[in-house]
């Protein structure tokens, strides 16, 4: 292999590397072309498929299940939605035999409600918050309703007087002086106070009416100075359009062991697992210490283009 075809056949290997990764997610929206409306198939069938045959275990299971109802028919004429919306009627259909039976002793016992202890008294006036009871509001005493209250009660059951400094909001917002009342509109205030007028259509016309008084009109030198774009300043010195040529040596390099161990991304654990460990993210003492050399503050100044 020559150095030419080296160089060519590294070149497609970068260009294939720069290549963005296809998502996988694509595989499973993306799909063959499908045509609707029509009896084609989605996918083709092999024709190993089409000269298979089945063996007895998928006989069997192609077998559909027995309907044991068959087999009591008094169940089969109950209707299918009887547990469900759409049911002919909520109620059971009694049996006459049913209609016509007595209840046994056993029944017409547990069928009666449950009886009061017989020391149990009953006293719904006590219960204010409960069912039965004679007015939500409880019952003053006779010497409550006569008694007198003292000066701290009446004291307390006096409003909140306003502060002295309190204004009342006024009746009138504001006066109308007469001159204002007599003064005369100009017509250029008459003409947009008009609403605008729009014809009774289903869409509206996309043009807009122009005046011709608008089409004659020149525009002011002012107008076109500030209408002119922001030109740069003459030290500006624009981005340079050049692509950097790699050499054949750094083609041909191979990287060192220190390299390639700077290249192994660093595994970081899972925030999911992180969040628990209080110290994840603390900083080490000698960082701490640390001082930044005079060429790293070189390397943080902007590059000086020549701007405001």
């Amino acid at each position: 292999m020559t150095r030419k075809d080296l160089l060519s056949e590294r070149r497609e290997r970068i260009i294939q590397l720069s290549m963005p990764k296809v998502s996988k997610a694509v595989w499973a929206t993306l799909g063959p072309p499908v045509v609707w409306g029509n009896q084609e198939l989605m996918r083709p069938i092999s024709k190993a498929a089409l000269k298979c045959q089945t063996s007895n275990h998928l006989l069997s299971l192609a077998v559909p299940k027995k309907n044991f109802q068959t087999d009591h028919p008094e169940k089969c004429c109950r209707d299918y939605f009887a547990y469900s919306c759409g049911r002919s009627s909520v109620i059971w259909q009694v049996q006459p035999s049913a209609m016509k039976a007595n209840a046994s002793k056993r029944i017409e016992e547990l069928s009666r409600p449950k009886s009061v202890p017989s020391g149990y008294e009953e006293d719904r006036l006590s219960y204010v918050l409960g069912c039965g009871r004679s007015s939500p509001i409880w019952t003053v005493n006779k010497s409550a309703l006569g008694s007198n209250a003292p000066e701290r009660v009446n004291e307390l059951a006096r409003p909140k007087s306003l502060h002295r400094s309190y204004k009342p909001s006024r009746e009138v917002a504001w006066l109308i002086s007469d001159a204002a009342k007599n003064a005369k509109t100009p017509p250029s205030i008459e003409s947009l106070s008009r609403p605008k007028e729009r014809l009774d259509l289903p869409s509206r016309d996309p043009e807009w009416v122009i005046k011709k008084s608008t089409l004659s009109a020149h525009t002011t030198a002012r107008v076109e100075d500030l209408s002119k774009p922001k030109k740069l300043i003459d030290r500006y010195i624009p981005n340079r359009d050049v692509e950097w040529k790699v050499s054949h040596a750094a083609l041909n390099a191979k990287p060192t062991e220190r390299v390639k161990g700077l290249a192994v991304p660093l595994l970081r654990d899972d925030m999911d697992h992180v969040q628990f460990d209080p110290l994840a993210f603390k900083v080490k003492t000698s960082a701490l210490k640390g001082k930044i050399p005079s060429r790293i503050y070189d390397l943080a100044r902007p590059v000086d283009r020549g701007g405001n």
